[in-house]
């Protein structure tokens, strides 16, 4: 029986792929409970499939144990919640913890893209480079190298830079009695 709604289920969702949008992505693919799977989020699940699980994706049997994959998701993070686990202080933290290295990623990302558009290396820096470093091979086999070794330097320098300018920016007060403390209770 299983078997059989999952088919239905991928009929429908192969279905509306095919015959365009009109209103198709407000479609319920699946009912867990109470939540509703459009097929606008089975549509996004399979775009953003882990690389491993891409492959699944090819197959119409594949399709359909992707999507009982996601199903069982859906029953364990109900039952997460229906447990409270969703509110647990440990679980809030992790949440935390993912929200600021995923935020950090972004705008470190964004500001190496911005700063290596700005960086120019020079036939002189490369060079210079070059006869400091004593290399043996002609100039003309290590210059691509050695561009690249000095550009990302100066990518370096401008991001610890740019990090150290809003440091400076900003209001920061160390307690030292209060990290010694916090030094003292971590033996």
């Amino acid at each position: 029986m299983k078997r059989i709604i999952l088919s239905i289920l991928l009929f429908v969702f192969v279905a509306g792929c095919s015959a365009g949008n009109n209103g198709q992505d407000k479609k319920v693919v699946a009912q867990i409970n109470k939540y509703k799977m459009t097929l606008n989020d089975l549509r996004y699940e399979f775009k953003n499939a882990p690389y491993d699980e891409a492959g699944l994706l090819k197959t119409e049997s594949g399709r359909k144990k992707y999507l009982d994959g996601l199903i069982e998701k859906e029953v364990l993070l109900q039952e997460a919640q229906r447990l409270g686990i969703d509110r647990e202080k440990d679980f809030m933290k992790s949440i935390e913890n993912y929200w600021e290295q995923a935020l950090l990623r972004i705008l470190l990302e964004r500001k190496s893209k911005e700063i290596s558009g700005l960086i120019h290396v020079y036939d002189n820096e490369i060079e210079a480079y070059y006869k400091d470093s004593g290399e043996n091979l002609p100039l003309s086999k290590v210059k691509n190298e050695i561009r690249d070794i000095i550009k990302q330097k100066k990518e370096t320098d401008a991001m610890n830079a740019w990090i150290d300018e809003l440091k400076k920016r900003s209001y920061i007060k160390i307690d030292e009695n209060v990290l010694k403390e916090a030094f003292s209770n971590n033996k």
